[in-house]
């Protein structure tokens, strides 16, 4: 999978910072939020593409199709070569019907999949212990809360 970068906002009021994530379709199980010592927040995850999926599912098909097509052809070594004659005929209409049914064709592709990591500086004056996050419609909030800052203790040097 390629990756992506989800759409970000990030603002603040007199108590808080807040970030928000546009991750259409994902749920809070698929993305991962993590802080280190250098105040770094880092956002991750990976969006599954439908696209490949049905890929994946009509090659699978189709193999499931060949196993079948080679049971039915062991059988029909058993049986006269008329009936042999018909049930190939049957098997290739079905095999070509199955195929035209699972197969899609997309004629634009907009929506981004992939995998992403987006990260973030936390300012001073940022509480990391008390940070929350909530999922909502393809929304990611986070909300950290202000606590004052710390205070620079003036030292001289000689």
């Amino acid at each position: 999978l390629v990756e992506f970068n989800p759409k970000i906002n990030l603002s603040e009021d007199e108590n808080n910072y807040y970030i928000h994530a546009d991750l259409p379709g994902m749920t809070k199980d698929q993305v991962k939020m993590e802080i280190n010592e250098d105040r770094i927040l880092t956002i991750s995850g990976e969006r599954k593409s439908v696209y490949d999926n049905s890929q994946n599912k009509s090659e699978n098909d189709e193999m499931e199709t060949e196993d079948i097509n080679e049971n039915n052809e062991t059988k029909e070594k058993q049986e006269t070569e008329e009936n042999e004659e018909t049930t190939e005929s049957e098997i290739k209409k079905n095999k070509n019907d199955d195929n035209k049914n699972n197969e899609r064709k997309y004629s634009i592709i907009e929506s981004s999949y992939g995998k992403f990591s987006r990260s973030f500086n936390i300012p001073e004056d940022a509480d990391l212990e008390n940070i929350q996050a909530k999922m909502e419609n393809g929304v990611l909030e986070v909300i950290i809360n202000k606590i004052e800052p710390p205070k620079n203790q003036n030292r001289t040097i000689q």
